[in-house]
């Protein structure tokens, strides 16, 4: 959950452009740091004007011999799994943000990076080159390939046949190829990480570039998340223990941040000396604020904004549960409860996941793997407990106490293998005053049993009983009950030789 974050020089962050442009960039190691939020969800714009006369050209970056007119985006992972992206540039006529007959397209290239835990990088983090030998010396440029000749070489293995944070990377291989249109892949993206995409427009023509995630309903397929997209720090973060916690923002027409601080719960905010660009390594819980203002030093719109970093590794203070039905229900529907500290419960902090584990006879085993409801369903007869945690933090595990449900088994084999050799009522053995008794299908009593005994072996006077249906009727106190009433329950059995 806490992010790491390599250290690097302060710096101001280029003003955001409402479009999501960028603006010519005077050196590499600051280029990416304006990079610009982007999302494929569908019903966000995927379509962003391109940068033109833009001098800078950073040789030799990746597969691409040229990198005129860079626009910078970052993305964020929402739902892990592969993305599939189409990127395609063309100048638009009917301002609709489609491409339509009669809109000439523009050549696009691009290159990629990542994972990063945050979008805030030192530039110099991105490779300029490829490593085929995997020696970590020697990057190439010369050595990367492109994504059309091999689509393979950035997406097999963990990192690629490259071994560097180069994505992927792609260009059209000569303008007579007449190929307009990019493919960009992430083949397996895990929540929380950050991307860096590099998109270029070397015929230096005004127009538009378009980034769309073709494989979003298909299985397996990864999301982005469109949070980012907003102004403001995003959502509260909650960390299983890990500090420090990269917290960042950012806000449209903003060129100078600054962080604050308060409690937990209160609103007294300190600014935090120093911290004064759009991301900062958060040392402990608390409520962090962040300000931006403008050219002129005046605080810009939706500034400021605040989120809650809190420690979830001891947010589970006790676990309980309760039973819907009440017992020989047969099924049953248990849902667990569980107490929080008053801090995780002020802040609105909910996300727990739940186990259910049974006891078999040899201890407690996982019955049920943990799950982000509360409620288990269809539960047999038998002794049962919940293991409740935050999500994805296993230290805040906690257990509740051993609760047993009522029921009786539907057959027995007295057969002397040492299995289901007698039958008796499951978990009544705690009801000192229970009654039970067993019939034929006639409504001859057959046998009395007593709480927790032997159970019944098969036979009456000595003489073994047939293969069957047997009756039994039970008064007990019924225990789902606050007032343990007393109630009788019949049902039947079947006995198998």
């Amino acid at each position: 959950m806490a992010k790491v974050l390599p250290q690097i020089s302060l710096f101001l962050i280029l003003a955001c452009l409402s479009n999501f442009s960028v603006s010519a960039q005077l050196d590499f190691d600051v280029a990416c740091r304006s990079a610009q939020p982007f999302c494929s969800d569908a019903a966000q714009e995927l379509t962003f004007p391109n940068v033109t006369g833009e001098d800078i050209d950073f040789q030799g970056l990746g597969c691409l011999n040229s990198t005129r007119n860079s626009s910078w985006y970052f993305i964020r992972i929402d739902q892990p799994g592969q993305l599939i992206f189409d990127i395609q540039q063309w100048i638009e006529i009917n301002t609709n943000n489609n491409l339509d007959r009669g809109e000439r397209q523009l050549d696009v290239d691009f290159i990629a990076w990542g994972p990063f835990n945050t979008s805030f990088i030192d530039c110099d983090l991105l490779a300029m080159g490829c490593d085929n030998d995997g020696d970590g010396d020697n990057l190439r440029p010369e050595e990367c390939v492109n994504n059309v000749d091999d689509p393979d070489y950035y997406t097999t293995g963990p990192l690629g046949m490259d071994n560097t944070n180069i994505v992927d990377c792609s260009y059209a291989r000569t303008p007579e190829e007449n190929i307009f249109i990019e493919t960009f892949t992430i083949p397996n993206a895990q929540s929380g990480e950050y991307y860096i995409i590099l998109i270029t427009n070397f015929s230096d023509e005004a127009g538009v570039i378009q980034l769309q995630q073709t494989n979003l309903d298909e299985p397996n397929a990864g999301t982005t998340d469109c949070s980012i997209l907003e102004p403001g720090v995003g959502q509260d973060i909650a960390t299983c223990g890990e500090f420090p916690v990269t917290v960042e923002g950012r806000f449209p027409g903003a060129v100078s941040y600054q962080w604050a601080r308060a409690d937990v719960g209160t609103t007294n905010f300190v600014d935090i000396p120093g911290a004064d660009v759009p991301f900062y390594d958060a040392p402990s819980e608390g409520v962090y604020q962040l300000s931006g203002f403008d050219v002129g030093g005046t605080e810009v719109p939706d500034s400021p904004d605040d989120l809650v970093v809190l420690d979830v590794s001891s947010a589970v203070v006790s676990v309980g549960f309760d039973i819907a039905e009440e017992s020989f229900a047969g099924a049953y529907t248990v849902t667990a409860q569980v107490t929080t500290t008053p801090e995780i419960e002020a802040a609105g902090f909910d996300d727990f996941e739940y186990r259910l584990d049974r006891d078999l006879g040899n201890g407690f085993i996982t019955y049920r793997e943990f799950q982000s409801s509360p409620v288990f369903s269809n539960v047999p007869p038998g002794d049962y407990r919940i293991t409740a945690r935050y999500q994805n933090c296993p230290v805040s595990e906690r257990e509740s106490e051993i609760f047993m449900i009522l029921g009786y088994p539907k057959y027995f084999t007295p057969n002397g293998d040492g299995f289901h050799d007698t039958w008796n009522l499951i978990n009544i053995e705690d009801q000192p005053t229970a009654l039970i008794y067993i019939f034929d299908r006639y409504g001859k009593l057959l046998k009395q049993l007593r709480p927790g005994g032997a159970g019944w072996d098969g036979t009456y006077n000595g003489r073994i009983m047939p293969s069957s249906d047997y009756w039994f009727r039970v008064e007990f106190n019924e225990p789902r009950d606050p007032n343990m009433r007393r109630r009788v329950f019949a049902g039947n059995f079947s006995l198998i030789r």
